[in-house]
This record gives C-alpha cells, structure tokens and sequence, in this order.
C-alpha cells in the first residue's frame, strides 16, 4: 500500500488509482491538519466490479468512526479484511485494535477521530 498525504496529492492521482482515506492527523504544535489516503494498486480482477460499492464501504467505515459506532465498524472492517487484493489489511488491522481501545473510553461528543502528532519544526 502507498500512502500519500493532502487533497492536492489526491487530485493528482485519483484519475489512475483507486484512492481511499485513511487517517487525519493533526500536526502540533501548529494544529495543521493533514489526511492520509492510500493508493490501491493492484486491485484483483473479481473485485473489480465491486470496486465503487467496497470504496463506499470503506467510506462508510470512516464515517461511522469518526461517530463513535464501534459495531458498524468492527462488521466493515470483518467485510473489508481481504478485500483491495489485502492492500488496506494492515489499516483494517491498526483500526480494529484502536477501536477495541476506544469502545472502552467516555470520548467526548466532539470527539474527531484525529490523531495527535507532535511534529519536529526544522
């Protein structure tokens, strides 16, 4: 799985790949923030004509995280896990054991799902 960062990179790319969000992360300690997608490459051929539906899934999974519906979740990832050719896997991995952690916390309601990341000013 490549990873690019910014909605310019995006745009640059979108017309050849298949282009998923991943996380946001907010840069400290300016605030700035800043999405990572992924590039799926290599999409096998028997996924290919469920490709828009399995990129709306892995939309709605983003969006249920970011609203806290940790079942939802847990069953788009249980659907997603195998699916891009085992590209996104990985992520799938990492959100499901964030999630396992989070489901347990009290989030505020304002909660964004954004990670902190504390950024080296050079």
């Amino acid at each position: 799985m490549n990873i690019i960062f910014g909605m310019e990179s995006v745009k640059s790319v979108e017309q050849r790949y298949t282009v998923l969000e991943l996380d946001t992360f907010v840069l400290r300690p300016t605030n700035e923030t800043v999405t990572a997608y992924c590039l799926v490459e290599n999409i096998p051929f028997q996924e290919m004509p469920a490709v828009e539906s399995l990129r709306q899934q892995h939309t709605n999974l983003m969006n249920q995280y970011r609203k806290q519906n940790w079942s939802q979740c847990e069953t788009d990832i249980a659907y997603l896990t195998g699916k891009w050719g085992g590209e996104v896997d990985s992520f799938y991995t990492e959100l499901y054991h964030r999630i396992q952690g989070l489901k347990h916390q009290n989030l505020p309601e304002d909660w964004t799902g954004y990670l902190d990341r504390a950024v080296e000013v050079v």
